[in-house]
């Protein structure tokens, strides 16, 4: 959009038009765009002064972080909070003075918190003193944000006031104040963290987990193995996370064998995407092995479901494999897999399964297809729904529901007439799902 267009445009001052013009400035931005960033913060309306703060990232004119430094006293708390972003990594003295000015009289412990984070980036000796004082404020992201951000300053006064953190009450406090210790070299408090991991606080444990991500040496791997099968799903997610973030395809094995313990479904995926980010060759290897040796028919299915959520082209090879399953989940689950890859080159592979014995396998693959940019599979919904079977009939009703396409509200419609209530159940689903369409 040129400055042409973009002036004739903001004369509108239609709330929707100025939106869209001022996060078109953030996308790409124009030569004289401060007028419009300077217009649009004296619009008045919250969202488009949110907007145009949003879009001052892009400039530096001192008049418009003048205005954005007024809306840190403005009564509306969403604009003192935006105004905390725009003003982030800006290092003039009225930036710096404002923001402290700002923490000394806010009472909002988030917006307190998120002033804390912008402060603590400019990572300045001269606040040293300020932040100190938030480490007695009541609330913890409050102290937690304050430890960050003064591990992040680098002077010698720093690391007695870490020390003593680290033995605070407060998992969030201790952990960031253990993470900055060992930023700076220095070990302290680390050989707590094996005790600590026998605390029946799930906090804590999970505090733990954090830690030994952050400070990614190899051998907290070992630690970090034997939480993935702790009581505590927080526990669990934050040790994969971790895992992850140390980077060690040796434990690859460890995880696939925790995926088939796992009872939580977010956790399973974590654990898929977490294998698969560090070495995707073994974790392939591994995954195909546990598929292939697998006779639980579930575990297959959860697997494969696990995989599709990773949206990983290099996985259509298992996938394509799970189209052949005796397991009807287990195929319904890899048409879906390989439809969430958004490819239309494996169109080939699910055309196949619109013939498929199984309701839900052919209930995917048209809708994959569909999705695909492919309209024969309609078809097979329409064969689907005059079928004598009801599983046949309701899962042709979903699969419209999920097309959204709005011709076919007709046909759901006379689906609510039909003998059987669970079919009638799911048209009336899918009817609801066409009428937020519209």
């Amino acid at each position: 959009m040129d400055y042409k267009t973009l002036k004739k445009l903001f004369q509108d001052r239609d709330k929707s038009v100025r939106l869209f013009c001022l996060k078109g400035l953030l996308r790409n931005p124009i030569e004289d765009m401060d007028e419009f960033v300077l217009e649009g913060l004296r619009d008045g309306r919250p969202e488009v002064v949110c907007a145009a703060m949003k879009a001052s990232k892009k400039t530096s004119d001192p008049e418009i972080i003048g205005m954005i430094i007024t809306y840190l006293e403005s009564p509306n708390s969403v604009l003192r909070g935006e105004s905390l972003y725009a003003l982030q990594n800006r290092h003039q003295p009225e930036v710096k003075a404002a923001i402290c000015d700002f923490l000394k009289r806010e009472e909002d412990p988030a917006l307190v918190a998120t002033g804390i984070k912008v402060l603590g980036a400019l990572k300045s000796a001269e606040f040293v003193p300020l932040l100190k004082a938030f480490l007695n404020y009541a609330d913890e992201r409050v102290r937690a944000n304050a430890v960050e951000a003064l591990g992040d300053i680098d002077i010698p006064e720093i690391v007695e006031v870490l020390k003593v953190l680290v033995a605070d009450r407060n998992n969030r406090v201790r952990a960031n104040a253990l993470k900055a210790l060992w930023m700076k070299g220095i070990r302290f408090g680390l050989n707590t963290l094996p005790e600590e991991l026998r605390s029946p606080n799930t906090r804590k444990r999970a505090s733990v987990a954090y830690i030994l991500g952050e400070i990614q040496e190899e051998r907290s791997i070992d630690l970090l193995i034997g939480l993935l099968s702790d009581i505590s799903p927080t526990v669990r997610n934050r040790a994969v996370l971790s895992i992850g973030k140390i980077g060690s395809g040796k434990v690859i094995a460890n995880l696939i064998e925790a995926f088939a313990k796992e009872e939580e479904p977010g956790i399973r995926d974590t654990i898929i995407k977490v294998a698969l980010k560090l070495s995707a060759d073994l974790a392939l290897a591994r995954l195909t092995e546990k598929y292939s040796r697998e006779e639980n028919s579930r575990l297959r299915a959860t697997m494969i479901k696990s995989i599709g959520k990773s949206e990983d082209p290099r996985t259509v090879v298992l996938l394509a494999k799970a189209l052949r399953d005796t397991d009807g989940r287990v195929r319904a689950n890899s048409v879906e897999s390989i439809g969430m890859l958004k490819d239309s080159q494996y169109s080939e592979l699910l055309f196949p399964m619109l013939s498929d014995s199984h309701n839900r396998v052919r209930s995917n693959a048209a809708t994959a297809l569909w999705k695909l940019g492919g309209t024969g599979a309609i078809l097979t919904l329409k064969q689907m729904l005059r079928s004598s079977h009801k599983q046949m009939r309701s899962s042709a009703a979903w699969a419209l529901g999920e097309i959204g396409a709005l011709q076919f509200g007709d046909v759901l419609q006379d689906l609510t007439g039909d003998s059987d209530p669970d079919v009638r159940r799911c048209a009336l689903k899918a009817l609801a799902k066409l009428s937020k369409i519209t």
